[in-house]
Parts: structure tokens; C-alpha cells; sequence
């Protein structure tokens, strides 16, 4: 196997592990009418964000467009489950907070997607998790080091 077919590989795989990640997630959750991306960004603001958070904030951590964000955002707002709390010293910056509906959910959502994690991570023991981590973070640091260059060379 040629060095450029094993990348190939290496990078259908992470979108595969990715893609069954967010169709077990719509499974488990079915009845919810949401995707699997929906509900992982609901249950990333259930977890990182209960109080809520800024469009621009997220965009920084989770590392997709703002435009994205604002879409997936706009969807769930549409779906009841985020809501929008104004800045009364700047009525474009607002707040994105789970809405009641999500509040009332938020057991059943966090249960179901740690017992999905747990039975997903349980084929892989603590050192291999802990690699797995770190070996995503310095994936992660390259798309942002090509997108940062990228900018510049637009520049």
C-alpha cells in the first residue's frame, strides 16, 4: 500500500468514526426529531455551557465557521431547544442559552450520550484513550495552523 492511499485511509477513517458517532447519536435519541451534530452541540452546551455562551466563543472552541454555527444555532433555536438573551448594551451581540425545553431534556440527553460514549471508548483502555486525545488535539492544531495560513495567504 502506497504512503498517499494509507493517508487516504487513515482520513476516511476519522470521517467513518465520525459519521457512526452522529448516527448512533440520532438512534439513541430518535424520537427527538434531531441529527447526531444537533444533539452533540447540545449536549456540548448542556456540558460546557449551561449558562449560556457567544456565537463568537463557541466558533473558537469547537473550530467550525461562524456561519455554520450560526445555521446549526439557528436550526435548534427553530426547534425550541436554544434561545437568545439580548445585549442590552448591543442588541447584535447575543447570548445563546438552552431554552426550557432543552433544560427539561437535559438528563435524558446527557444520560444516553455518556452511556453511548462509554460503550463506544469501552474497546480502548485508558492509556489508548489518553493517546487517541492527544493524537486528535495535534490534528486539530493543523487545521487551525492551515487555516490561520490560508487567511494570511489571502491577505
Amino acid at each position: 500500500m502506497t504512503e498517499s492511499s494509507e493517508t487516504e485511509e487513515l482520513l476516511f477513517m476519522i470521517k467513518k468514526i465520525s459519521l457512526n458517532l452522529s448516527a448512533r447519536m440520532e438512534l439513541s435519541l430518535k424520537n427527538r426529531d434531531l441529527t447526531g451534530v444537533q444533539v452533540y452541540f447540545l449536549v456540548y452546551i448542556l456540558r460546557h455551557h449551561p449558562d449560556g455562551t457567544y456565537l463568537t466563543e463557541l466558533y473558537h472552541e469547537i473550530g467550525v465557521s461562524k456561519a455554520t454555527l450560526s445555521a446549526l444555532i439557528k436550526k435548534l433555536k427553530g426547534k425550541n431547544y436554544l434561545c437568545f438573551l439580548e445585549d442590552p448594551e448591543d442588541i447584535r451581540k447575543k447570548k445563546i442559552l438552552p431554552s426550557e425545553k432543552l433544560l427539561k431534556e437535559r438528563e435524558g440527553f446527557l444520560q444516553e450520550t455518556e452511556r453511548m460514549e462509554t460503550e463506544i471508548l469501552s474497546v480502548l483502555d485508558r492509556q489508548e484513550q489518553i493517546q487517541l486525545k492527544n493524537l486528535e488535539e495535534k490534528l486539530i492544531r493543523q487545521f487551525a495552523e492551515m487555516e490561520q495560513k490560508e487567511k494570511t495567504d489571502r491577505r
